[in-house]
């Protein structure tokens, strides 16, 4: 398998892993990885993977071909292979470890190396409650605007990044084009899920973040899992003794409609 990549295609995302002289096994850990990381962002366990010639495949034969596309419900995949993705994830295997690197519009903004140990606690962990969740839900479209929570490992964690700046810096940035203050229903907020154009609800209220992913101290990834969705739980995971309107009050917009 030298020199062999599988990569994993959404309309905006790839994620390329390098055979090298991983086993199976290996490869399918890395795959089962992947699909947890697009079931933690989507809240869906509804995922098919197909090749190019919209054949479905099971994870033993997603290893064996060079592009596999990843199709979620309702969502758009154009099968491009040609076309620069948004984000690019690439995972190399060496000696029991995984160098997993993230690219963002061609640049490389992460670089973190996992064990396969790791990453078997994370499946286990994710399987036990977020994906549980997920498949006692008949109607799994009912959960998808809640913002999926995260492994307790992970909370607990807490890892920060380099940000823009400080708290007082992001409360003093001036507010252009700010929507008009109204309710909203979840359908429209669903709708500001991009970077550049990041709406969240917490506790009921609809708040544009789109300023704060630059301030964010846990970083992008993060603050995206609750784009377009309601981030209470999350946010609690993290900041349950934390007044979150207090810091976001300038970008409060309106209240969710229920």
């Amino acid at each position: 398998m030298e020199d062999k990549i599988t990569s994993i295609v959404s309309d905006d995302r790839i994620d390329e892993i390098l055979h090298l002289n991983a086993t199976k096994e290996e490869l399918i850990i890395i795959l089962n990885y992947i699909i947890m990381d697009y079931k933690k962002f989507s809240m869906t366990d509804k995922i098919l993977l197909q090749s190019q010639k919209l054949q479905k495949l099971t994870l033993q034969e997603c290893i064996e071909n060079r592009y596999v596309f990843l199709f979620l419900p309702g969502v758009k995949n154009s099968m491009d292979t040609q076309t620069q993705k948004e984000v690019r994830y690439t995972y190399e295997p060496k000696e029991g470890k995984i160098l997993k690197e993230k690219y963002r519009n061609g640049r490389k903004t992460e670089s973190t190396e996992v064990t396969y140990e790791q990453i078997n606690k994370m499946l286990g962990s994710f399987n036990q409650s977020t994906g549980a969740f997920l498949q006692s839900k008949p109607n799994f479209a009912e959960s998808r605007f809640i913002a999926p929570l995260l492994p307790q490992e992970e909370v607990q964690k807490r890892e920060k990044v380099q940000v823009k700046g400080g708290q007082m810096q992001y409360v003093q940035q001036s507010r252009k084009n700010k929507p008009a203050f109204k309710n909203y229903t979840a359908e429209e907020v669903s709708k500001h899920n991009k970077p550049g154009d990041v709406w969240t609800v917490l506790n009921g209220k609809v708040y544009d973040i789109s300023l704060y992913l630059d301030y964010h101290p846990g970083g992008v990834e993060k603050l995206m899992l609750g784009a377009g969705k309601d981030c209470t739980k999350l946010f609690n995971q993290f900041h349950s003794w934390v007044n979150g309107h207090a810091f976001l009050e300038q970008d409060y917009i309106g209240n969710l409609k229920y």
